[in-house]
């Protein structure tokens, strides 16, 4: 199961809230078209919400 950690309008935000969630060693994808969901598999999404709130 995905689950949603971020939302963004913009897809280039989505993307590069994506790349750095990989970066940090995440499964995560972009889902979308007018909003763009950052998504992560449910026993990440916890740690995943602490990496994005020190952006």
């Amino acid at each position: 199961m995905w689950i949603v950690v971020y939302l963004s309008g913009r897809k280039s935000e989505a993307e590069r809230v994506r790349s750095l969630l990989v970066q940090e060693g995440f499964l995560a994808e972009v889902r979308g078209e007018s909003v763009y969901e950052v998504v992560v598999p449910a026993a990440e999404a916890s740690d995943a919400q602490e990496v994005i709130h020190r952006i």
